[in-house]
């Protein structure tokens, strides 16, 4: 047969169609959250700190702080954009911060108000209020500068307004040119880290390396597992290089052989898993705050995806491995959050990245290297992995135990002709 004829066979151009396919989703998967985040950007949690202790004038304390923090508040709630959640004090936005609840938060300062009417007051030193951006490289990078951005855009609104206020409020003392020029653009903001990153793990890029690693990882002893067992059985060649063999066939029950599979999978699974972590922690410099959980937590991601794909094995045949490849990393990864942050992913982004393990991997990740295991999607991230090995491990057994009772032996009765000493079926 020529290799042109292949081109004739409907499989080969059904092959073409369904590839061009998948490269059109992978591509709309990978560019489709990261073409305009800004336009696309909802709920991002950011901390608005109100600490002003006001100012008095008169028989009356002139809160300016509240006035911009209630402003601010009733702004977002128009705009959808941002989602802050006031505070009083700094530590308590710390705390958020390191949380991970947040990706940015805005500080109104004690003497924002003193400060702010020195501007309009007769014979008074003027003085420049102050507003604090508190940035969260933990975040990630994009999500860190997304919430500086919104940040510094809330601030510069804000001074505007309190420029108009103060305006009101000095048109009676008719303040000179100087000051009216200081009242266009009266407040000052400065940023600082909440936390700053060092070594390997600055910048908070880590967290979506270690996701890929670990997917990789997990991946791989499924495929070598297939690979070597089914050649074993005779169900499949080995191929290396320019050699070919082919054992004879092994009679066995698919459910003996996913079993065998999933026990030998798991146990590589979470070896490989703790080798990314050994590698990236003594290796590489990676400081995690968690190293102990964060080590459970990688065997036990790497262990999930491996049972994850031995079971798309056992209920597609070859065919699951592009399952696989497609779930756990093509669409996983771009859909995980560890780029662009979910608050500026479309909603389909949304919703599909929600239901893949990558999304889940790197908010237990992000949670144990950067925010001391007390990232609010830690204890999701346990849930949904565990679920995955568990769920994976059932729907392989119960799909091999219904092809054997439907009689779907995987050797060919002509195959089992050829070596009559292997017919007698192992038990299941």
């Amino acid at each position: 047969m020529r290799a042109t004829h292949l081109w004739k066979q409907p499989r080969g151009w059904a092959a073409v169609i369904i590839g061009g396919l998948l490269a059109a989703l992978i591509t709309l998967a990978y560019i489709g959250p990261a073409a305009d985040p800004q336009a696309h950007l909802r709920d991002l949690p950011m901390v608005l700190v109100d600490a002003d202790e006001g100012a008095p004038t008169g028989s009356t304390t002139v809160r300016l702080g509240k006035e911009l923090g209630t402003r601010i508040q009733d702004e977002a709630r128009h705009d959808g954009r941002i989602s802050w959640h006031t505070v009083t004090s700094l530590a308590e936005a710390r705390r958020l911060l390191e949380r991970g609840e947040a990706d940015g938060a805005l500080v109104i300062p004690q003497d924002f108000s003193r400060k702010a009417l020195t501007l309009v007051a007769p014979g008074a030193t003027p003085e420049r209020p102050t507003l604090t951006v508190l940035t969260n490289e933990g975040a990630g990078s994009v999500a860190s500068s997304m919430a500086e951005k919104a940040a510094r855009a809330t601030a510069a609104e804000a001074s505007t307004a309190l420029g108009r206020r103060l305006a009101e409020r000095a048109a009676a003392t008719e303040p000179g040119p100087d000051r009216l020029l200081l009242l266009q653009d009266p407040v000052r903001t400065v940023t600082e880290p909440a936390r700053t990153t060092t070594g390997a793990t600055a910048g908070g890029a880590m967290t979506l390396y270690l996701t890929i690693a670990l997917l990789l990882a997990g991946l791989l002893p499924a495929v070598l597992l297939t690979m070597t067992v089914d050649a074993a059985l005779g169900y499949s060649p080995l191929e290396m290089g320019p050699r070919r063999s082919l054992l004879p066939v092994v009679r066995i029950t698919r459910t003996s052989t996913f079993l065998a599979k999933a026990g030998i999978g798991a146990v590589t699974g979470f070896g490989a898993g703790s080798a990314v972590i050994a590698v990236a922690v003594w290796g590489l410099g990676v400081e995690p705050d968690r190293p102990l959980q964060l080590w459970l937590f990688a065997g036990l991601t790497c262990a999930a995806i491996t049972l994850l794909t031995l079971a798309l094995f056992a209920v597609f045949g070859m065919a699951g491995q592009v399952i696989a490849l497609l779930i756990v990393t093509m669409f996983g990864i771009p859909l995980s959050g560890g780029t662009v942050p979910v608050q500026a992913q479309p909603d389909f982004a949304r919703a599909v990245g929600e239901l893949l393990p990558a999304r889940h991997v790197t908010e237990g990740i992000r949670s144990l290297v950067f925010f001391d295991g007390l990232g609010t999607g830690l204890v999701h991230a346990w849930l949904v992995i565990g679920a995955y090995a568990a769920g994976a491990f059932l729907v392989g057994l119960l799909v091999a135990r219904l092809y054997d009772h439907r009689g779907f032996d995987r050797a060919t009765a002509l195959e089992l002709a050829r070596h009559p000493e292997h017919q007698a079926p192992l038990p299941a």
